[in-house]
């Protein structure tokens, strides 16, 4: 329960703080792949399809909940949405390394499985 209290204030913070919203600067063509701002140049593809499907599950959700099939690349309302997500998750997982925690944060640890995490 303490662990739970933590990670929620811990993430409370940087929501309210804005510090999610600009952990990260966005990186062009990440993997040859178009519009990637999340991984670094040198991110395999393979890598991004295996945490996109580990997403898609933590979410309950399929690939068109954030993407337009019909053109990976563009941006939608919820392709940004999950960007912002991705940075607070290495911001905080960040915070709790600094502060001794060996374990990090997933997508799963507030959404277990649901769109929209129940706290």
């Amino acid at each position: 329960m303490r662990n739970k209290l933590l990670i929620a204030s811990i993430l409370g913070g940087l929501i309210a703080s804005g510090y999610a919203l600009t952990f990260s600067a966005p990186v062009a063509n990440a993997g040859g792949l178009k519009n990637a701002k999340i991984y670094p140049k040198n991110t395999n593809k393979k890598a991004i399809k295996k945490d996109m499907k580990a997403l898609s599950k933590a979410l309950g959700v399929k690939c068109d909940y954030c993407h337009t099939m019909k053109a990976l690349d563009k941006d939608s309302e919820m392709k940004e949405k999950a960007r912002d997500m991705m940075r607070m998750m290495k911001a905080a997982n960040k915070t709790l390394k600094a502060q001794g925690f060996e374990k990090s944060i997933t997508c799963k640890t507030c959404h277990n499985g649901q769109k929209i995490p129940k706290y």
